[in-house]
């Protein structure tokens, strides 16, 4: 079978979705940042942005393919300043619900997911995802757990999605048991400071990841707290 290539935010969709089931196997704030990260590490591997003192500035270019990235573009280039990888990392967190299904419509285009609409009570609509097939996320598990385990990247690509994985603690979804899934985290720590990216997908990839971990960590804090009045 031949090999389907895909954005960051596909590839990461892919892996944390669950394999039989119409939902994903993280919880939905992971799925929140996580895609919000990944759609800024597109916009690196692309060579489509610079960073200079923590700040993401985009460069000129040609329009994309994708909706979903001509829309986070757009997003940043109509800002009135230049704000911080964090900042944008909150902010397209808020919009995370379009550019899921943007993105899950363009990986059902390929074959991989087809989408069900359905409705509540018969009145409200709904969509859930599923696997066509288990090829797709079964390689890209396989190939991902093999290169951090080497510790030897294939590709800017590879490490960006390394980099969520250690982000939104996935680890376990590509590992077979908790030794394995040790290892794995333990090898996500050495991942930007010992492989060949360039200067600015490595800081991208180290701002997201501060900026999903912050991110998450201050939601749950709150959420706990509202919980206990």
């Amino acid at each position: 079978m031949t090999e389907k290539s895909f954005s960051t935010p596909g590839s990461f969709l892919i892996l944390a979705h669950h394999p039989e089931k119409g939902g994903f196997l993280i919880s939905q704030i992971y799925v929140q940042y996580g895609i919000a990260g990944a759609l800024l590490l597109e916009l690196a591997l692309e060579e489509r942005v610079t960073i200079t003192d923590r700040k993401l500035s985009l460069k000129p270019g040609k329009a994309s393919s994708s909706p979903w990235l001509n829309d986070v573009i757009t997003l940043i280039s109509q800002s009135p300043k230049t704000r911080k990888t964090d900042y944008w990392v909150r902010k397209l967190a808020t919009r995370y619900n379009k550019y899921k299904w943007q993105i899950l419509e363009e990986l059902a285009k390929k074959m991989v997911f087809r989408i069900e609409n359905r409705k509540f009570l018969g009145l409200i609509p709904y969509r859930l995802s599923y696997f066509t097939e288990s090829y797709t996320r079964t390689n890209l598990v396989r190939r991902l757990k093999s290169e951090i385990l080497s510790n030897r990247y294939a590709s800017g690509e590879s490490n960006a999605l390394a980099g969520l994985v250690k982000a939104c603690n996935m680890q376990r979804l590509i590992a077979n048991d908790r030794d394995e899934s040790r290892r794995i985290r333990d090898q996500l720590k050495l991942m930007v400071s010992d492989s060949p990216v360039n200067d600015v997908l490595a800081q991208t990839i180290k701002q997201v990841q501060a900026a999903i971990i912050t991110s998450v960590t201050t939601a749950v804090i709150a959420s706990t707290a509202s919980g206990r009045h």
